[in-house]
């Protein structure tokens, strides 16, 4: 599935009120639960997986998604796949995937990508994470900015003065 299936795929099954959850999670103060290795490896895969998602801040998103939204064990699911990341790029160029050449990154990201979608499976960590990259930055206001959602449509201020 590519980023744009995915966004349509998110919009006709989640909606405006997905929308609007999304950004309500945007503005909850963050607790930090993730540490600064996992929030890094994080931030770089979410701006290879969506250019953009660092200026949206879409790490922090996640992190704020696997605290509150997610259960334990689809949180330690998701968790005890990231050093995936590591694992390929230390084989590949001898470096964490933070670290590597974006060539590199991008070369094992796809490689992921390619073999969750030969799966035809929704429960791999990636997906989640592929998931969460597109939902953060789609509810974003640097990504409702880039796809021209922003200032909101159905936004009322009744009181405003004339």
């Amino acid at each position: 599935m590519d980023r744009r299936e995915l966004i349509q795929w998110l919009v006709a099954t989640a909606g405006l009120p997905s929308l609007a959850f999304g950004r309500q999670v945007h503005r909850r103060p963050l607790r930090r639960s993730l540490s600064a290795h996992v929030e890094r490896t994080l931030a770089v895969a979410t701006e290879r997986i969506l250019p953009g998602a660092a200026e949206a801040n879409v790490e922090a998103f996640i992190d704020k998604m696997l605290a509150d939204w997610h259960t334990p064990e689809e949180r330690a699911h998701f968790l005890a796949g990231l050093p995936e990341l590591d694992r390929r790029c230390r084989a590949r160029a001898a470096r964490d995937f933070a670290d590597c050449p974006e060539a590199d990154q991008v070369a094992v990201l796809t490689a992921l990508d390619d073999e969750v979608s030969a799966a035809g499976t929704n429960d791999h960590w990636f997906a989640r994470l592929k998931y969460l990259t597109v939902y953060g930055y789609c509810t974003s206001e640097a990504g409702m900015r880039a796809l021209r959602l922003y200032p909101l449509p159905w936004r009322y201020d009744g009181c405003a003065p004339v």
